[in-house]
């Protein structure tokens, strides 16, 4: 499903009106007794001319406040006499500064830059350098300015510094925003249009903006400074144009391409529009189509369209957005089209979508058929929404006017429940403001009162507007010179004016009202805006009458019914007598073969065949592989497979199949063609599903994973749940039987063998038997010695029957060593057949042969800290079984299921709620259906929407300084290659880079990135000693080296059971359940937390996002029980105190002692990755070692130690867990789950392998088997 945006329209009454892409009626904008003359919008952002000619802002649809930090250096150096001082020698920098020092940055000259803004809180102290925490006071201390400074306090140490910062926000939230005018008298030069684009300039920093106008003295004036964190901008400053060009409309681009329309008809084009000049250098002049005069334009990426002065509309062919700052053909196009249909106006939205509004009936159509290689489109679609009936329009007067009213916002088009609202003061600040909120935005409710406009508190402010003298014609109409935007020496505060942060003072409409209020009245439209709706071509909005219909088709219509009834009766009254005929369907199964290759572990592949044979009444099949002369490679029961899921590369279509039981390496099937894969792959999904019984939605208990081909598995413990449980306990039988035991039979206890468990043993002794033991053994620890050796260390229980002796041996390995044995007599002859019982009890194991007590043996080791049993002897087993309390389920036992989508990272809790994050940041929440994409038809279309993701591939380009060329791609022939990855051990070029499959497709070229981490220069370029080395943006001496990222994005169209959730960037995600209250918090992309409210099974996509104060810019959250964790972006740790039912944001953040790089190490390294359990707290480090922070609880939310996991040298890329329940992903991408985990040993005891070489996510937070 589309995100929502909105179409924006103006009425023949100036009213300004929005229509959602997720709703089907136009909603109106509060009237503020302001007509509007024109519009322009991108996402959240929408600007407008006024009656009043004025210029006006309206900033909407952001679920996280704009916030910006302000930051502050104070810096000071040692005196002799004084110690340390802000008498700072006169070569230095200044007292308060930037943080190179070259800028004043006094903090008492650091103002809000107008009243739309509001300070969140005093000045602070930073109190954390490089994730390392500092003093009370702050400071860092170097030898001198500038240099490395650091913590702690040297007899070296001549200057130090410390870091003042303070968040300012914008308040003007969802309100109409005055923007300055350009003299003191708004009336002296009045704007005629406006125009914002520039959202996706080539190489542009992300949030840039543009924004054109043009005034009516033909000036033309560009809007420095403005961005998604400034959306007001700076200032106004004019662009010369040529002589004899007076320009009437002006239209700005997503790539920033500008085209104005002159009074005559003709259009002109700015040349050289780009990142580093965005107002461009200079105009070209395109010709009107012939015998016409051009009156409205509209510039997309890349299209442009026109209208005439006879209502016929054009198009622009040869249009290239991303080449248009750089090439003149691109910007200006290389000929007309003139298009069917008579308009009077076009706008072009987000991807080239146009609307337009209708000669004769005044109604907006949208072109159709509209793709990236058809940009014409097809024909016009009358757009039929439903209308908002105005109190203040002509037809009005259907509303009843004692209706109670409510207010709802652009941010509650979909929602039911108005946000609460704030009042604010005003008081003195230092600055003259550039804009503001205007008054009385927010209309006044019955409940509340009002108080007369005598008694607002004005104390010391001068609210007459005399410096700004003007007589105004309609006294009504509400300018800049009335506006709170234009009063000088103001400050917005939160208890003052409602109308600047009441989140609801944007538009108008009512719940409780009677129907009549909507109608389908016939409008009368003068304007239409599409620059901020992004229309999906494949589910269309439901704006259209044809689209009604096909809704509103009733299929139990009474003749549908009639019919059927009849077809039904009618063989009812027939005898038939089919004796005579054959079976139609004989009870056999079917096969299915195909040529293939497959694919060994070194990436080579052999030919082969591959057959398929499945008997569909008694649910069995197998998968035979064949060499090409016929000859049988192997046979796999499909009984055995555990997964299938994809693993291709470009131009290699492949499946993996997941066999436990025969191998731990996955097998690997390369296909000729990718639509041959996808029938396999539907096919085996589909057979492997019915053999284990899964359909339909996964229980809350449930395992996510997501492979390296953003495909999501699940893992659904409850049929086995259901099946295993026997008289209270679980049970599962091992399959010894003709096994050779003589050298040795070992086999994984998968829940340990804590009190309560039993292994049972059935089988006959040979005649030759001298001894046999049975040893319950510990993980496996690795030792290096001569070289590295896998030992067993640890064995809390053997038991040796020794028939040389005449005795049996009980004893316990520790560290390496036997402990003190325990003999008792012989309970067995040779040749006899045995049935053996070991229970384990909390202080003892108890044996049991032949139905008799035998001995007891008191624990001297933790029972749960055994991972596995061995018997090893001159016997034959019969049987074995394996019973304990809780469910027991080996990797040969979980069945992965392909769920349908295309994910980053999901996230699941015990509430039954899955939220996900695709790649390009967006969030999704897991409607409960199965199947969509490839996987059509596998299960019904249940909650299946359709879904798009988007990569984005990058190559390096490197250099190396030559003394006479100077950088030349000829490096060194120990160098990494000139075109690589980010590594430089793997070639990578532009020309040979190749999309995944057919379901993908480019949206963008080849682009240079000019936001790398580290910096660049103009020409993308980041320069190092050596490779590798840190790079840097600026060349120095020393550099020899030097690389640029070039980047270019893919985009998948697919299905899946998934619906967007906001429209919020998400980086990381975690939820916690306690019964039906959900706690979900997040981290923004920009580094914000954030917590979502209204979450439950019922809502799990909740209301809206709450913004939390951060102490840096954070990468990682987890949360459980009401603690929250999370991790800066250098791997700082933190904890959020405060949390409660009553306050779910909490109240401050606290640092947490990092850990250390590993047991035996005093260095700490940053961590990547968190997640919470009950009590504990389990982190990856950057270095992939995992350690665990224990004794966790709401008292103590930062714990109290740090344990590391040392029993395995796996390194890991992400970790899961809830309560004893810990799942890991490796960074070879196998998934892990950790065994022994115990209250009294919350670290584990070892790794179980259960899914090998594809995942790169997973989500355990269900608890699965707890």
């Amino acid at each position: 499903m589309s995100a929502n945006s909105l179409l924006f329209s103006i009425n023949n009454e100036g009213k300004v009106y929005a229509l959602s892409t997720n709703g089907s009626c136009w909603r109106e904008f509060m009237y503020l007794g302001l007509e509007f003359k024109a519009l322009s919008a991108v996402p959240h952002f929408l600007w407008a001319v006024g009656g009043d000619r004025q210029i006006y802002l309206h900033v909407h649809g952001l679920e996280i406040p704009i916030r910006v930090k302000e930051e502050s250096y104070e810096n000071e150096r040692w005196l002799p006499m004084e110690g340390f001082s802000g008498r700072l020698l006169p070569t230095d920098r200044y007292h308060f500064s930037s943080q190179d020092g070259t800028k004043d940055r006094s903090i008492d000259h650091i103002r809000l830059p107008s009243m739309a803004w509001q300070w969140e809180g005093p000045w602070q102290l930073e109190l954390t350098l490089d994730g390392q925490p500092l003093d009370h006071d702050g400071w860092t201390y170097a030898v001198d300015f500038p240099a490395q400074f650091g913590p702690a306090k040297q007899w070296k140490s001549c200057v130090r510094r410390r870091k003042w910062i303070r968040y300012r926000k914008f308040s003007a939230m969802n309100s109409w925003c005055a923007i300055a005018p350009l003299h003191k008298d708004p009336t002296q030069e009045p704007f005629i249009d406006i125009s914002i684009g520039g959202n996706q300039m080539p190489y542009a920093s992300p949030g840039t903006l543009v924004v054109w106008a043009i005034t009516a003295q033909g000036r033309v004036m560009n809007r420095t400074g403005v961005s998604t964190t400034s959306p007001e901008g700076l200032k106004w400053i004019n662009i010369s144009i040529p002589p004899n060009c007076d320009i009437k409309q002006i239209s700005v681009g997503p790539t920033g391409l500008v085209w104005g329309l002159l009074w005559t008809g003709r259009t002109i084009v700015r040349k050289g529009v780009t990142k580093d000049c965005p107002t461009g250098d200079s105009w070209l002049e395109v010709k009107p189509p012939q015998d016409t005069k051009l009156i409205c334009i509209s510039v997309g990426y890349n299209v442009v369209w026109a209208v005439s002065s006879d209502s016929r509309v054009w198009f622009r062919k040869g249009v290239e957005g991303n080449n248009s700052g750089t090439s003149e053909s691109a910007a200006m196009g290389n000929g007309w089209l003139e298009i069917t249909g008579n308009m009077i106006h076009v706008s072009v939205g987000i991807n080239d979508q146009v609307f337009a509004i209708g000669e004769f009936d005044k109604c907006i159509y949208w072109r159709c058929g509209i793709t990236a290689a058809e940009l014409t489109g097809k024909k016009w679609k009358k757009i039929q929404a439903n209308m908002q009936l105005s109190r203040t329009s002509s037809s009005a007067s259907v509303v009843s006017s004692s209706s109670n009213t409510k207010h709802h916002s652009l941010t509650t088009l979909s929602e039911t429940e108005p946000e609460k609202k704030t009042n604010l003061h005003l008081r003195n600040s230092w600055e003259e403001s550039h804009s503001a909120p205007i008054e009385h935005t927010l209309p006044v409710k019955p409940q509340r009162q009002s108080r007369p406009r005598s008694q607002i508190n004005t104390e010391k402010i001068d609210l007459t507007g005399k410096s700004y003298e003007t007589t105004l014609k309609n006294p009504r109409a509400w300018s800049p010179v009335r506006s709170v935007g234009s009063v000088v020496g103001m400050e917005a505060q939160p208890d003052s004016d409602s109308s600047v942060f009441d989140v609801d003072s944007g538009m108008l409409f009512d719940d409780e009202i009677s129907q009549t209020a909507w109608g389908s009245c016939e409008t009368t439209w003068s304007y239409v805006e599409a620059g901020a709706c992004l229309v999906d071509t494949v589910q269309i909005p439901h704006w259209f009458a044809d689209s009604h219909k096909v809704q509103n088709s009733d299929i139990t219509a009474g003749w549908r019914i009639q019919i059927l009834d009849y077809l039904r009766n009618r063989n009812k009254n027939q005898s038939l007598d089919f004796s005579d005929y054959g079976i139609a369907v004989e009870d056999k199964g079917w096969t299915r073969s195909c040529e293939a290759r497959l694919v060994q572990a070194n990436n080579s592949t052999e030919e082969c065949i591959i057959s398929l044979y499945w008997f569909d009444l008694e649910n069995t099949g197998t998968l035979s592989v064949f060499q090409p002369d016929g000859t049988i490679k192997f046979i796999l029961n499909l009984e055995e497979l555990t997964s299938v899921f994809v693993s291709s590369e470009p131009g290699c279509p492949r499946i993996v199949l997941a066999v436990p039981r025969q191998t731990e390496c996955s097998i690997k099937i390369q296909f000729m063609t990718e639509f041959e894969q996808e029938e396999w792959l539907k096919m085996l999904i589909d057979i492997i599903s019915q053999i284990n019984g899964v359909t339909g939605k996964p229980s809350a208990n449930s395992v996510w994973a997501i492979t390296n081909a953003g495909d999501i598995l699940n893992w659904d413990p409850l049929p086995a749940k259901l099946s295993n449980k026997k008289d209270g306990m679980y049970k599962k039988e091992f399959p010894v039987f003709g096994k050779n035991i003589l050298s040795g039979y070992s086999t994984s206890l998968h829940n340990n063998f804590p009190p309560g468990s039993i292994l049972k043993i059935v089988g006959c002794l040979f005649d030759e038997v001298q001894r046999f033991y049975i040893d319950f053994t510990g993980p496996e620890v690795k030792k290096q010695r001569h070289k590295i050796e896998t030992e067993v260390s640890e064995i809390p229980f053997h038991f040796n029957v020794r028939f040389d002796e005449k005795i049996v041996v009980c004893n316990t390995k520790n560290f390496g060593s036997w402990g003190t044995e325990e003999r008792h007599e012989l309970p067995l002859a040779v040749g006899q057949e045995f049935n053996i019982e070991i229970y384990c009890h909390a202080q003892a194991f108890s044996v049991i042969i032949n139905n008799k007590s035998y001995c007891i043996y008191e624990h001297r080791l933790n029972p749960e800290s055994i991972t596995s049993v061995t018997i090893q002897g001159p016997l034959k087993l019969y049987s074995m079984e394996y019973c304990t309390t809780s469910v027991i389920i080996g990797a040969d036992e979980m069945f992965w299921r392909l769920m349908g989508g295309h994910l980053r990272r999901v996230e699941c809790c015990e509430a039954d709620v899955v939220w996900g994050i695709s790649h390009d940041h967006r969030a999704w929440v897991y409607t409960g259906g199965w199947g969509g994409g490839m996987f059509q038809g596998i299960s019904s279309n249940t909650g299946i929407h359709a879904m798009t993701d988007t990569h984005t591939y990058c190559v390096y380009e490197n250099q190396r300084w030559n003394p006479l060329t100077g950088y030349t791609s000829a490096g060194l022939p120990t160098d990494r290659y000139m075109w690589s990855d980010i590594t430089g051990k793997h070639k990578r070029t532009r020309e040979h880079t190749k999309l995944l499959n057919r379901h993908w497709h480019w949206i963008s070229e080849w682009m240079i990135d000019y936001n790398t981490p580290g910096g660049v220069d103009n020409d993308g370029w980041q320069y190092a000693t050596d490779f590798p080395a840190p790079y840097h943006g600026k060349k120095l001496f020393t550099d020899c080296v030097r690389r640029r990222r070039w980047y270019r994005k893919a985009q998948i169209n697919t299905e899946g059971p998934w619906i967007r959730a906001g429209n919020t960037a998400l980086l990381d995600i975690s939820l916690w359940a306690k019964g039906d209250e959900v706690s979900v918090w997040a981290v923004t992309v920009p580094g914000d937390a954030i917590y979502r409210t209204g979450v439950t099974p019922s809502t799990p996509t909740g209301n809206h996002w709450e913004h939390i104060d951060s102490p840096q810019l954070l990468m990682a959250i987890s949360t459980c029980n009401n603690v929250v964790w999370t991790i800066g972006r250098r791997g700082e740790l933190y904890h959020r105190e405060g949390i409660s039912v009553e306050n779910p944001g909490g109240t401050t953040w606290k640092l947490i002692e990092p850990p250390k790089s590993n047991l035996y190490s005093h260095k700490t390294t940053g961590a990547k990755v968190i997640s919470l359990a009950t009590t504990v707290a389990w982190v990856v480090m950057s270095n992939g070692a995992v350690a665990v922070r224990t004794q966790i609880s709401k008292e103590q939310p930062g714990g109290k130690e740090w344990r590391y996991i040392t029993d395995s040298e796996i390194s890991f890329k992400h970790i899961s867990s809830v309560h004893k329940d810990v799942w890991g992903v490796s960074t070879d991408g196998t998934l892990q789950r950790r065994l022994g985990v115990t209250a009294d040993n919350p670290a584990g005891s070892s790794w179980q392998r259960v899914l090998t070489g594809a995942a790169v996510y997973t989500s355990a937070r269900g608890g699965s088997l707890c």
